[in-house]
Order: C-alpha cells, then sequence, then structure tokens
C-alpha cells in the first residue's frame, strides 16, 4: 500500500467514524445546553437533571440510527477487506 492509500483509508475511516457518532453526539450536546439553561433559569442544581435526560435520550437515537450506523459500519468493513485483499496480490 503507497501512502496515498493509507491516508485514504485513515480518511475514510475517520469518516464513517464521525458519521456513526455524530447523531448521538448532537443529541447529548443539545440535550446539555437545554438541561443547563433549565438548571440556570430554575435554579435547581440536581445533578441527576443533566445525566438522566441524556442518557435516555441518546440511547433512543442510538437504537433509531442503528440501521444506518450498521449500514455504515458493514460497509466500511467490506471496503476494507477488499483493500486487503487487493495488496496480498
Amino acid at each position: 500500500m503507497s501512502t496515498e492509500q493509507v491516508i485514504s483509508v485513515v480518511q475514510e475511516l475517520f469518516l464513517v467514524a464521525l458519521l456513526v457518532a455524530l447523531p448521538a453526539l448532537v443529541v447529548s450536546l443539545v440535550v446539555g445546553l437545554a438541561v443547563s439553561i433549565f438548571q440556570t433559569v430554575t435554579s435547581v442544581q440536581d445533578q441527576t437533571l443533566s445525566y438522566v435526560p441524556r442518557i435516555i435520550l441518546v440511547g433512543l437515537v442510538i437504537v433509531a440510527t442503528l440501521g444506518f450506523s450498521l449500514q455504515q459500519a458493514t460497509a466500511f468493513a467490506r471496503r476494507m477487506i477488499g483493500y486487503a485483499a487487493g495488496a496480498g496480490s
């Protein structure tokens, strides 16, 4: 494998990782921001208030996007196996 191919594979790896993780990260960010604003406005400083909604909603988003994530991961794995098979020749 040449250096350009390795860089291409690593870029593809990071892109797939970003696509798989992005929905959960965005929901976690939005929920955390909303809870922080709520805590600031109401002066409620309960620690569990920030964790429980985030865990529940991130879990729901992971379940909702599981099909897409598995498709991306499977397609990436197939491409990598194809690269590995081609590199052995």
